[in-house]
């Protein structure tokens, strides 16, 4: 049957010679995997940067439940990304965060709030022109809410060590554990409560890979962590 969705681009690879399958997080359908046929000749009609990472599109479907693959009839972008793709910085964290997601979407069920808050996070960075240097750190904290391993209340560092779900935490610098606990208590839509070093923030960003590890086998994996790493250390 034919569906229609909101989408979030999370990778594409190449197949056949004209012809790409496209790992989409949809509003309706949750992950899916789409063919979208001729794109690489141009027999589609649609341009390639419809597909990289985190494009919000609202595509049209030939959908089954319980196909693998599912065939693109039609899609359109209704918003385009005005730094995103175009600053390095930008550009990194949203492949970074893309992959991230890659690995941690797995249902094949529509999930509203959990795609409403991605893409509100993705529409929100595009718009930032500075002080985005944390936000990653700030996205896969309140990503994990959504996922079901909330660190739940955390105020002040002595919590963190009194957690048993939060031991990887407690041998943190006190300026590190106090700059966690307060992005812990920020909402993601307020400007950047906290200044990172660059050794402070992959640290962080570490401590709260292992903390999804802990959760979500194999997310230790995600190869953009330390292009991310060495971009913000620039």
């Amino acid at each position: 049957m034919l569906s229609k969705s909101k989408a979030i681009v999370l990778h594409h690879v190449k197949y056949g010679e004209s012809s790409i399958i496209a790992t989409l997080y949809t509003e309706m359908h949750g992950r899916l995997s789409v063919m979208v046929s001729g794109i690489r000749s141009g027999r589609a009609g649609l341009p390639m940067t419809f597909f990289q990472p985190l494009t919000l599109l609202e595509v049209e479907l030939y959908y089954k439940a319980n196909r693998e693959i599912h065939r693109l009839k039609e899609a359109a972008c209704p918003y385009h990304y005005a730094s995103i793709p175009f600053v390095i910085g930008k550009s990194t964290v949203a492949i970074f965060m893309a992959d991230v997601l890659l690995h941690t979407l797995q249902e094949e069920e529509g999930n509203p709030p959990l795609f409403g808050f991605l893409c509100n996070a993705f529409r929100l960075f595009d718009t930032l022109e500075k002080n985005y240097a944390n936000f990653h750190i700030r996205f896969l904290l309140h990503y994990a809410k959504y996922l079901g391993f909330d660190p739940g209340d955390i105020h002040t560092p002595e919590d963190l060590k009194q957690s048993p779900e939060l031991v990887v935490f407690r041998n943190l610098a006190d300026g590190e554990s106090q700059a966690l606990v307060v992005l812990l208590n920020s909402s993601l839509t307020e400007p950047d409560p906290v200044r990172l070093s660059h050794e402070s923030r992959a640290i962080l960003l570490d401590r709260i890979m292992d903390y999804y590890n802990q959760h979500i086998e194999g997310i230790g994996r995600i190869r953009s962590r330390q292009v991310l790493k060495q971009i913000f250390m620039e």
